[in-house]
């Protein structure tokens, strides 16, 4: 039956050309804003390598201090120090890791030559602790990451990307050679394959144990959780390291950027407790819902209207269905399969459409520079897929749901007779 449908559909398209085109292009536009929002929502959100743990992690991204002496009564913000990290935030009980490092500047600041050559490479250096290799997952091509006993002391070891390797040593292996950073030696220990810009929090060129820097830049924390349910207990934890400092020295307070996941949406959820996390999170949902309805609904109204003209124009081969026997729920069914065959081209397209879109506005939407690459992983997925199906659905059901329900429901004489009004 289904295949008699799919004919008569494409049938359809065939027959009134311009009004499938209008219909096609205007679902595949509805598709693309959506889809757009929704794409970048899972490349900024989901559980990619090597960000493989994004749905359980917070970020202490800054701290911002109150000056309370006299005369003064001014806040200032920034990157935190290493000393009260160290003390008040790698102390925390309730994560499963805590790791503190620098922040990544894709523009690179620092120079890293092999040893003996004038070859210099600008490259973006992380420092980072061992920690950082637990919460993160990369791809080795040669050797391992440093251990927590020589990042604590602080040994002279480097993890390097494949083109950073590749760039200073040509043709020869890495791992075991020395190279210089900031006129340094370090001992190349890893390679890993390249890292997206898009993974802001693991992305870099070259990685180094935090503790064999002699001044210890300020930096930012990542706290991965045991579970996401232990979310709101490690916040009421920062919470109280507030307090602890607090006590002793000038008011502080720390602005948590919440788990980039699609629970969050990638939004601060700067919350004092756990009922300002959980109300953070309603808040963000139904701004999303009501986003994805609006998206739905304006298109659904204009598509109607051709929905509407398409049906008229086959009211008498309705009527003469019917009066052959056709049930209301037969003439239902086919009416809304027909105009799914239009909704599907027309998100197949919108979803090209919408990768079009992200490429071209990279920099604006996943706040990466032009020429960086994006992930094929994060772009396509089989909830990717689900999702522009049920869009599509939601799509037919909202254009084409009403003037199905009444070509179904309209008498075999008014079927007969309706075009000659």
């Amino acid at each position: 039956m289904y295949k008699i449908y799919f004919k008569q559909a494409i049938q359809m398209l065939k027959q009134n050309k311009f009004i499938s085109i209008i219909s096609i292009l205007g679902t595949a536009l509805a598709i693309m804003m959506i889809m757009a929002l929704i794409v970048t929502d899972e490349v900024k959100t989901a559980n990619a390598a090597p960000e493989i743990n994004r749905d359980r992690t917070l970020y202490i991204a800054y701290q911002v201090k109150r000056d309370t002496t006299p005369g003064k009564n001014s806040w200032q913000s920034g990157q935190l120090e290493y000393d009260i990290m160290q003390k008040y935030l790698l102390t925390l009980q309730t994560p499963e890791y805590v790791s503190y490092m620098n922040e990544y500047d894709p523009e690179g600041l620092s120079t890293v030559n092999k040893e003996g050559s004038n070859n210099y490479q600008l490259v973006s250096l992380r420092t980072v602790d061992a920690a950082f290799w637990k919460i993160y997952s990369f791809d080795f091509v040669d050797g391992s990451a440093f251990s927590k006993e020589e990042s604590d002391a602080g040994i002279h070891n480097a993890v390097i990307s494949e083109s950073t390797a590749r760039n200073i040593f040509k043709d020869e292996k890495a791992v075991g050679k020395t190279i210089q950073i900031g006129f340094e030696d370090y001992k190349v220990t890893g390679v890993v394959k390249d890292v997206s810009s898009v993974f802001k929090s693991a992305a870099g060129d070259v990685w180094i144990p935090y503790n064999s820097l002699k001044n210890k830049a300020n930096g930012y924390v990542v706290i991965m959780a045991k579970s996401k349910e232990d979310l709101p207990k490690i916040i009421a934890e920062v919470r109280d390291a507030e307090k602890k400092w607090g006590a002793n020295h000038h008011p502080w307070f720390l602005y948590l950027k919440g788990p980039e996941n699609q629970e969050v949406h990638s939004k601060s959820i700067g919350g004092n407790n756990e009922e300002e996390f959980r109300n953070g999170i309603k808040i963000e949902n139904r701004k999303m819902v009501l986003i994805f309805i609006l998206l739905l609904l304006i298109p659904a109204l204009n598509l109607s209207g051709f929905s509407l003209s398409r049906i008229k124009k086959r009211t008498a081969e309705i009527g003469i269905r019917k009066a052959f026997g056709a049930k209301k729920y037969v003439i239902l069914i086919q009416v809304l399969y027909e105009n799914m065959i239009t909704s599907l081209i027309g998100g197949v397209i919108g979803l090209l459409f919408s990768y079009i879109v992200i490429f071209w506005l990279r920099e604006w939407l996943l706040e990466i520079p032009d020429g960086s690459s994006i992930p094929v992983t994060s772009l396509i997925s089989l909830s990717i897929f689900i999702v522009v199906f049920i869009v599509c659905l939601l799509l037919n059901l909202l254009s084409a749901g009403i003037s199905a329900f009444r070509a179904s429901r309209m008498t075999i004489v008014d079927s007969l007779n309706q075009n000659d009004k």
